[in-house]
């Protein structure tokens, strides 16, 4: 029974995610959680407590502002103490170009009484790299050009 709760809310969570609403879902985090994004792109790195959290998925619906997360499988072990999920889900979105962006991940999470602690998500990085090749070109084509260098003049002193 509690794994069918724990897949059930996972499944919400994915839709809310899915309607850009990480609010929602990082509410279930702990204030200590650890959420990890593999790759060494813009998305990657390893984030403690949910304020540096909530900026990773800031910046994610920035980039990819109507990402849609599939669930393919959840499975779930252990005590509400130390529950240990992994999800095989299939990620989309619409790349600045106009050109899909389509790739499957998984994702290993610990719980402990309904709050996550440890979040590790994994996606085809060859995939995702590419991906944020279209996304980091878009973004500094459409960054305003450099202000021009300030040019001081000289200003002759008065003779005494």
């Amino acid at each position: 029974m509690y794994r069918m709760v724990v897949r059930r809310i996972l499944q919400k969570a994915y839709r809310q995610l899915s309607h850009g609403d990480y609010e929602a879902v990082l509410k279930s985090f702990d204030a200590d959680a650890v959420f990890c994004f593999a790759g060494t792109h813009a998305l990657g790195g390893e984030l403690h407590g949910i304020a540096a959290i909530r900026g990773w998925f800031e910046q994610i619906f920035r980039y990819f502002p109507d990402l849609r997360l599939a669930p393919q499988a959840i499975l779930v072990n252990g005590p509400p103490w130390n529950t240990l999920v992994a999800t095989r889900f299939l990620v989309s979105a619409t790349l600045p170009d106009g050109g899909p962006y389509a790739n499957e991940g998984m994702q290993f999470m610990r719980l402990r009484w309904g709050r996550v602690i440890e979040d590790r998500l994994y996606e085809d990085t060859q995939a995702l790299g590419q991906a944020m090749d279209v996304v980091m070109s878009a973004a500094a084509a459409a960054a305003p050009p450099p202000a021009p260098p300030a040019t001081s003049v000289e200003v002759p002193h008065a003779l005494t």
